[in-house]
This record gives C-alpha cells, sequence and structure tokens, in this order.
C-alpha cells in the first residue's frame, strides 16, 4: 500500500515503514503523541513489539513529508460482513512538532484512498473524545446502532464513527453536525 500527493506544502508519501530508522520514528511518534498518562495506566509502557501491529490483517504505516517521516497510522482489515469489505484506521498520531498543520488530516485522506483502491467500502474508528471533531471534519459519522462494530473498544469512553469510501468528499449529508455535537 502506497500512496503519494503533492502540494504546495511539499511531496507528502503514505507507505509501509521500510528500514530500522523508520521503524523507530514510527514507535517514537506514537510514544509522544498518543501514549499518554492515561494509556500508561490503563496499558502500562508502550511496547514496540505489541503483536497486533505486526498481524497478518494489520497494515503500520508512516506519512513522509519531503522525505521526512511525521505522522503514523495503522489500517486493520476487519473483512466483508455484508456492507463491503471495512478497514479499521488505528493509532493516526503526528509529530509533536509538525501537529496543528494539516498533516493528520493529509495522512488520513492518503490511507483512505490508498483503502478504497485496496477494495475497502467503508473505514471505522474509535475516537477519543478529544478528537472526534478531526474525525468529523474528514467525513465520519457516528456508527449507527444498526452496525455493529468490527473491533472491540481499545480505550474507555471511546466513540465508535464511520465513514463510506467510495463517496469521496461529496458525501456531507449533514450527519457530519450531529456527529460533532
Amino acid at each position: 500500500m502506497k500512496c503519494i500527493a503533492l502540494t504546495n506544502d511539499g511531496r507528502f508519501e503514505l507507505r509501509r515503514p521500510e528500514t530500522d530508522t523508520e521503524w523507530d520514528s514510527y514507535h517514537s511518534i506514537r510514544e509522544r503523541s498518543i501514549w499518554s498518562m492515561e494509556a500508561m495506566k490503563q496499558f502500562g509502557p508502550y511496547d514496540r513489539d505489541y503483536p497486533d501491529q505486526y498481524g497478518d490483517d494489520y497494515t503500520a504505516l508512516i506519512l513522509l513529508r519531503n522525505g521526512i517521516v511525521i505522522g503514523t497510522l495503522g489500517l486493520q482489515d476487519m473483512e466483508d460482513h455484508g456492507r463491503g469489505r471495512e478497514v479499521e484506521v488505528r493509532a493516526v498520531a503526528i509529530e509533536p512538532a509538525c501537529q496543528g498543520q494539516g498533516y493528520g488530516g493529509i495522512m488520513l485522506m492518503m490511507a483512505e484512498r490508498a483503502a478504497h483502491q485496496d477494495g475497502y467500502h467503508r473505514a471505522g474508528v474509535w475516537s477519543g473524545s478529544d478528537v472526534v471533531l478531526f474525525y468529523a471534519r474528514n467525513g465520519f459519522t457516528h456508527r449507527p446502532p444498526d452496525m455493529p462494530v468490527r473491533l472491540a473498544c481499545p480505550i474507555d469512553g471511546a466513540i465508535p464513527m464511520t465513514k463510506r469510501l467510495d463517496l469521496g468528499i461529496a458525501q456531507n449529508d449533514g450527519s457530519v453536525l450531529i456527529a460533532a455535537a
């Protein structure tokens, strides 16, 4: 899985880590960006060897901006459950010095495009209450009750959200405001 985008802000590439240095960046960004004191209390110290991120159904990805790793996320295959193949977006993290500059949205958009090209019809995410507006701005809505989640809630109080990947940016039907409320 690989995706490249050229913008006024530079060249962006989303792909799997390939070198030891890229894997070190992957883990360093995740640990510093999303492994808060709350996560430490709930899960213990960050584990670079946690088996979930190396499973056959999990794809670890890095976002490079002009050749420098600035973000990470994981995509986990949730298979087809009658509504098309679904992918779960996991552990979106941006280098702390690069946060608030739109790179998370760029990375998410690139991951969604790559997932759609790989045959996924829907993306899911468990959102923390502090980032639910980020996902809502990027087209995710609350997962309706008739669409069961495919992955157990990883964090206390997380909100299940979903997005169709086959509608592009034209999918805003007003439900984003409901999701953000």
